[in-house]
């Protein structure tokens, strides 16, 4: 009869352990640090007091919120109608004022009309007003953008460390995003009131507009 093998006397095989978890290092690159939910203790409120001012606070910023955006609205309609002036009474000077004022009995309006401007997806939209003088007061801006997922994780530690390296060498030419756009040359805000119409300048701001701003400042009441 053949002998029977103790099941219980084999020897137990160890769990293999994983190895220690490959992490590149970023040197001095700073590290976003991940926000955890935080838990609040509450505030005790054995009157009901704080209850009642929260409740003001939160029906107070729903009232502010409201006229907010009704204030944007106005604002963005007085920018509009402001535009055009604001090319014609520059148009041929070098030295342009910043910003325009609007009087009103309740105190003065300031709307500015600061040198920055958004991003184009592409020229093509500038060439028909633009033609030849495009490339005189847009030129191309980007940034690239590495995807660390798409990176041979044999040789991203050395990418890192070598990063104006041409990546197509270690074949990561997919981990490359590039984003681009077409923005205005620094001068182009000074620049374009002498060397564009007005009519020119507003269709051009149809299509590039000027990030405007609007400050007030109210007239002092009477006996103040």
């Amino acid at each position: 009869m053949p002998a029977i093998k103790d099941k219980s006397s084999r020897s137990i095989q160890p769990v293999p352990q994983p190895e220690s978890l490959r992490k590149l290092s970023f040197g001095t690159m700073t590290k976003k640090r991940e926000e955890a939910r935080a838990s609040y203790p509450v505030l005790p409120d054995p009157n009901g007091q704080l209850a009642v001012m929260a409740t003001r606070i939160i029906e107070r910023t729903a009232q502010i919120e409201a006229l907010d955006g009704v204030l944007a609205l106005d604002k963005a309609e007085l920018k509009t109608l402001a535009t055009p002036f604001y090319f014609a009474q520059a148009s041929g000077k070098v030295e342009v004022a910043s910003s325009i004022n609007v009087l009103s009995p309740a105190g003065e309006v300031l709307i500015s009309f600061p040198n920055r401007y958004g991003r184009l997806e592409s020229e093509a939209v500038l060439l028909p007003l633009l033609g030849e003088q495009t490339a005189q007061f847009f030129r191309q801006a980007f940034t690239l953008e590495i995807d660390s997922d798409k990176l041979p994780a044999d040789n991203a530690q050395e990418l890192l460390d070598q990063l104006q390296q041409l990546f197509a060498r270690y074949h990561a030419a997919e981990a490359l995003k590039v984003k681009e756009g077409i923005k205005p040359v620094p001068d182009f805000h000074t620049v374009r009131h002498t060397a564009l119409t007005p009519q020119q300048n507003l269709a051009l701001n149809q299509l590039c507009p000027i990030i405007a701003m609007i400050k007030t400042k109210a007239r002092p009441k009477e006996g103040a």
